[in-house]
C-alpha cells in the first residue's frame, strides 16, 4: 500500500493554483496511474478529503479533524503489486507527489488475516 502524506494547504493556497497547474498535475498522475495499470501493478485507489472525524483513546473521544492535530495530512492511498519491498519502493519513487519536497509516499505491506 502507498499511502500519500502532504502539508496542509489552505482553502486559500489550494483556490490560488490555477487551472493549467491542476491540469497539469492530473496529467502526470494519470499517466502515472495508467503506466502502472499497463504493468498490471495498480490494484486500486482513490484521493481522502480533507475533512473527517477522528477518534481518539478509550474514552473514544470525537473530534472534527484530521486538520485540527496535525501540519500533514493522509491525502490518498494506492494498492499495488510488488514482488518484493524494492520494486514498491521503486514504484513509489516515481509518484507524481514526489514533485514537492515537502510530500511523503509511505510503503506498507498488507497483512493478510486468515479467513
Amino acid at each position: 500500500m502507498l499511502i500519500f502524506r502532504a502539508p496542509m494547504q489552505s482553502e486559500q493556497e489550494f483556490a490560488q493554483r490555477s487551472a493549467e497547474e491542476m491540469q497539469a498535475e492530473m496529467e502526470l498522475w494519470n499517466a502515472w496511474i495508467g503506466a502502472l495499470a499497463q504493468e498490471n501493478k495498480f490494484v486500486g485507489g482513490e484521493p481522502l478529503l480533507p475533512e473527517g472525524k477522528v477518534l481518539r483513546g478509550t474514552a473514544k473521544k470525537l473530534t472534527d479533524g484530521p486538520f485540527m492535530e496535525g501540519k500533514e495530512i493522509v491525502g490518498g492511498y494506492f494498492l499495488i503489486k510488488a514482488n518484493d519491498w524494492d520494486e514498491a519502493v521503486k514504484i513509489a519513487q516515481a509518484s507524481p507527489s514526489l514533485n514537492s519536497d515537502e510530500a511523503v509516499v509511505e510503503v506498507r505491506e498488507v497483512m493478510l488475516m486468515p479467513s
